[in-house]
């Protein structure tokens, strides 16, 4: 899908991905610098492309690094924390 030149707006999915990024992240900090924005939209990027539940994959996450074994079905459950706990990835470790 091309976007025509002088039209941001045209395409929905930046669209919908930056008020996703408004509304889970940047919305919830006072920033200090460029570098600390840079910082957060990084670790949220992160978790959107690896951690986040997906309504395309039917909302099975990636596996992260840490637990990339497969987890048994039964399990306890951690909360990993994101962004300084404002998110948190959910996962089933042995």
């Amino acid at each position: 899908m091309t976007i025509p030149y002088g039209a941001p707006n045209a395409s929905p999915y930046v669209e919908r991905f930056i008020r996703t990024l408004r509304e889970e992240a940047l919305n919830h900090f006072i920033f200090l610098s460029i570098d600390h924005i840079r910082r957060v939209v990084a670790e949220y990027i992160r978790y959107y492309n690896g951690g986040r539940p997906s309504q395309a994959i039917h909302g099975i996450p990636d596996p992260s690094p840490e637990l990339r074994p497969s987890p048994s079905p039964v399990g306890t459950l951690v909360a990993l924390p994101v962004l300084g706990g404002i998110q948190h990835d959910y996962r089933l470790v042995a």
